[in-house]
């Protein structure tokens, strides 16, 4: 059990250490992206001449690019980083495991082991004291059969003695294992303590983006519904207010035969965003349309009433646009 529990440690390490590395990363990049975000920024401005718009206009398209580049790793590794942390959780509860099963075995060696000292400290003790009281009544009777009262009252001063202190030592010995045992118990039970405690923060994090999940598809079924009441123009206008990921969401939904009028009608930076993230999240986009169409007819099919509660949408952060042409 131990070596198995060293080799579980030893690949903890490394996770973290790989987990580390990525969080690393990450940060470089994100520094890496908001200085290409302020570049950008300084070159939206206005400018006097077509020939510093046009130079202008081609730094920020290459700062564009590799902007975007930066947030792909970054969305990949940030799936990595989360990966990486729930597979150390999981090594971490596997040791937490064998380290409680390790003491239960610990604790069972312990119990056999004292109770066949205390047999055996039973047994020698029930013969000694057997042994002692025999030689006393001997000495007792040979000496009062010869008359010595006072080789008599001390042979058995000193029997009593001998009893006592033998009685001393075994409590001694007892007590000691018996706090011992009291000490791993308690081991144990923080061990046990720490573990359900583990769980339990686990239970709510899946509770908590389980939550997250069902708002996410609460608002978007909610603007599916309004958007499709609404002609492109109302649509396009609605959605500039929206996070590109949720407007991107929205627009795969059905009905979606109007997404390209609506995205016409939207701010042409936020419909690039929008539409850079639909291109990019095709997988998941199928899957989430999937999961809530299913849902739905779920719902239909048991004459259960839709979810009547949502989130209010994010607002969205305002975005970098191309430096503006000369005046």
């Amino acid at each position: 059990m131990d070596k198995i529990i060293d080799i579980k440690k030893q690949e903890l390490n490394l996770k973290l250490s790989e987990l580390n590395r990525i969080k690393d990363e990450i940060n470089t990049l994100e520094t890496e992206k908001k200085d290409i975000e302020k570049a950008m920024n300084l070159l939206n401005k206005d400018v006097s001449s077509y020939d510093e718009y046009i130079s202008n206009l081609v730094a920020y398209q290459k700062l564009y690019v590799r902007l975007k580049a930066i947030e792909k790793t970054l969305d990949e590794l940030r799936l990595l980083e989360e990966a990486l942390a729930e597979e150390a959780k999981d090594i971490v509860r596997d040791i937490k495991a064998m380290e409680i099963i390790k003491h239960n075995r610990q604790i069972e060696y312990i119990k056999k082991e004292l109770y066949q000292e205390e047999m055996n400290a039973s047994f020698f003790y029930n013969l000694k004291h057997f042994y002692i009281v025999l030689i006393a009544l001997f000495l007792a009777f040979s000496m009062k059969s010869f008359g010595a009262p006072a080789l008599y009252q001390n042979a058995k001063t000193q029997v009593e003695q001998n009893i006592n202190s033998d009685e001393q030592n075994l409590n001694l010995l007892l007590d000691q294992k018996l706090q011992k045992l009291e000490k791993e118990k308690k081991e144990l039970q923080a061990l046990i303590k720490q573990q359900e405690e583990l769980q339990k923060l686990q239970k709510k994090k899946q509770e908590e983006a389980k939550k997250k999940k069902q708002q996410e598809e609460q608002e978007i079924q909610k603007y599916v519904k309004v958007v499709a009441a609404a002609d492109s123009d109302q649509a396009g206008a609605m959605l500039n207010d929206v996070d590109p990921e949720i407007a991107a969401k929205i627009l795969v939904m059905p009905p979606s035969r109007k997404a390209g009028d609506i995205l016409s009608a939207m701010d042409p930076k936020k419909a690039a965003l929008v539409t850079d993230y639909i291109m990019t999240h095709k997988k998941e986009l199928n899957a989430m349309k999937k999961e809530i169409m299913n849902a739905n007819n779920q719902a239909q099919n048991q004459n259960a009433s839709s979810p009547s509660s949502s989130q209010s949408p994010n607002q969205n952060q305002p975005q970098n646009s191309p430096p503006p042409p000369p005046g």
